[in-house]
């Protein structure tokens, strides 16, 4: 694991040092060169999430609890992961109002997501009914 993520902080700050090199020679494509970075680091990134996704299974499995109770909570995080990274997507290319909004946005779209964690809750404490 260790390896893993040496690789990726290595290629994260070459391809850091490519994207300001990129900018102060054309500073329009900055963003692209930026979002192409973080494409690069997601697709490395997909095998492990796999592993986890795996592992989580595996420890849900092993208690007898339905995974399906947890899906809300993993996608709040997702949501959360996406407009952060989108958000600062909007920054680098110098649209601060824009990457407010998405961090807004995604504040909601994550709260969407969390309800029904929410009403499992209360559901199972006996608050509200079916």
């Amino acid at each position: 694991m260790t390896l893993w993520i040496g690789k990726l902080v290595l290629l994260a700050a070459m391809s850091v040092c490519l994207a300001q090199l990129v900018r102060s020679r054309a500073p329009g494509l900055g963003v692209a060169v930026s979002l192409g970075i973080c494409a690069s680091l997601t697709l490395l990134l997909l095998p492990r999430l796999r592993e986890l996704w795996e592992g989580v299974d595996r420890l849900f499995q092993s208690t007898g609890l339905d995974p399906a109770l947890f899906l809300p909570l993993i996608k709040v995080l997702a949501v959360v992961q996406i407009s952060h990274i989108a958000a600062e997507l909007c920054r680098d290319g110098g649209e601060r109002a824009v990457a407010a909004q998405v961090e807004l946005c995604g504040a909601a779209a994550a709260l969407l997501c969390a309800l029904p964690l929410a009403k499992q809750a209360l559901q199972l404490i006996g608050a509200i009914g079916s």
